[in-house]
């Protein structure tokens, strides 16, 4: 049963058997969603949801800088970096590891004073776990009505846990299988986006408490992927390929990095506008209308029409008018004040998406976009890209994802902090106890609103 070989890679991944450039790929990963969660304690709303949690100190609420209790520091800090979605992502498996792996392996390794290279390794074990579960349900997953992030946080934290507390293969099936069952959430809670990373939180929760239950002997069906989770979530009858060269190919290099803020479906339309409007020289003045074609999947999440920042983060026509007129679509620019800027909203009216159903017939290989602009002289200009840059056919480098980091988080923990963390995270493998990155993520600055700067 596909439980126990994926039970057996959990326990014998270790920080000295991966390679260089998988240690490489984590080290940018949590550097990257550590960032997406301190944007996310900026922005303020786990402020409700801290007050109904507590407990022994355990481990660090990033950004608060006070720990909690380790179970709902894991649930805090899930939702944090969910909360802004800036997180990482897979468009084979239409979900986000980094904001379930990380912030409960970074949690797990603080608590049991597990040195960074054994956070690592246990962030490499998680991310193969939802990766290669993820493709195996989708995209039946979405398609269902669940959300694939927290559906696979559950078994991804677990294996990240169950790696950290160096469980035997038996027990690390045992963690996996429990967290299975304890993973769900709705894609309809995304259109209330202030609450939605709860069911993300809940769910690696959920993989903290398997992993520990498993510690204790306790056991799960050594079935419940092919008769369980399968059914459950996927059209499909068999995981097919899940094991594939299980060890040896890390999918964790299919996974993008998000340049621009709001939903991942913005990001290809806004990068071929943008690369029109730099290769002809065009003013927002000029334009009279700008037609632009998604795949299907991409269009169910598009908002045309947003009433509030909030929902902005789901709508193409918002993304691309403020990338056009204020040169990025960051985070920062998705705000109420923004949606109702009548300068966005001109545009906007001038920008039209529709569904083009040859786009379709390469999802999820390629998630790109068509744009034409048309200008008030009648000039034509037209254009497409398979796929969005921060995939893995256009990587960032390691350079763009330092900057991003520094340009995201510079003002909410100080640039000198700031530099540090970075610093801290691409050393990581130095450190004896990893709780010494955790503990430097406290705001080092007032809470004052971020200025509208330009992502990396």
């Amino acid at each position: 049963m596909l439980v126990n070989v994926l039970g057996r890679f959990v326990s014998q991944t270790h920080y000295d058997t991966l390679p260089a450039d998988v240690i490489e790929a984590v080290k940018l990963r949590i550097l990257d969603v550590i960032g997406a969660g301190l944007v996310g304690f900026h922005l303020g709303s786990h402020k409700t949801l801290l007050r109904t949690l507590g407990g022994a100190p355990d481990a660090t609420v990033w950004g608060e800088g006070r720990k909690i209790s380790l179970r709902d520091a894991v649930i805090v800090n899930s939702f944090l970096a969910h909360a802004a979605y800036l997180d990482d992502g897979s468009r084979h498996t239409g979900g986000h590891p980094s904001s379930a792996v990380i912030p409960s392996a970074c949690a797990f390794a603080e608590s049991s004073h597990a040195s960074g290279g054994a956070l690592i390794a246990a962030v490499a074990a998680g991310y193969e776990i939802f990766l290669r579960l993820g493709r195996a349900i989708y995209p039946s997953t979405v398609n269902r009505g669940f959300q694939s992030t927290a559906v696979l946080g559950a078994v991804s934290a677990a294996a990240a846990c169950a790696n950290l507390e160096r469980l035997d293969a038996v027990a690390a099936k045992n963690a996996l299988a429990i967290a299975c069952s304890l993973g769900v959430g709705l894609k309809e809670a995304l259109k209330s986006s202030s609450s939605q990373p709860l069911q993300v939180g809940r769910s690696c929760e959920g993989g903290v408490l398997a992993a520990l239950y498993a510690r204790e002997g306790a056991q799960g069906a050594d079935s419940i992927i092919e008769n369980g989770f399968m059914r459950a979530f996927s059209d499909a009858v068999t995981p097919t390929g899940a094991a594939d060269d299980l060890g040896t190919r890390f999918r964790i290099f299919e996974t993008y990095i998000k340049v621009h803020g709001g939903c991942r479906g913005n990001h290809a339309p806004v990068d071929v506008v943008q690369a029109l409007v730099k290769a002809n020289a065009i003013t927002p003045d000029a334009i009279e209308r700008i037609l632009v074609q998604v795949d299907s999947i991409t269009y169910a999440a598009e908002i045309h029409a947003p009433g509030n920042g909030n929902q902005a983060q789901f709508s193409i026509a918002f993304a691309i008018a403020v990338a056009l007129l204020e040169g990025n679509a960051s985070i920062f620019q998705y705000t109420d004040e923004k949606v109702a800027d009548p300068r966005v909203r001109a545009l906007m009216a001038k920008i039209h998406v529709e569904i083009n159903e040859v786009l379709d017939e390469n999802y999820p290989d390629q998630r790109g976009a068509i744009a034409e602009i048309v200008l008030g002289n009648g000039q034509r200009c037209r254009g497409s890209l398979d796929n969005a840059r921060g995939e893995p056919e256009y990587p960032l480098s390691a350079g763009d994802v330092e900057q991003k980091f520094l340009t995201l988080t510079s003002d909410i923990l100080g640039k000198a902090k700031a530099r540090r963390v970075r610093d801290t995270v691409m050393r990581l493998d130095q450190l004896d106890n990893a709780a010494a990155l955790t503990v430097q993520l406290k705001a080092g600055v007032s809470r004052k609103r971020v200025g509208q700067r330009r992502a990396a």
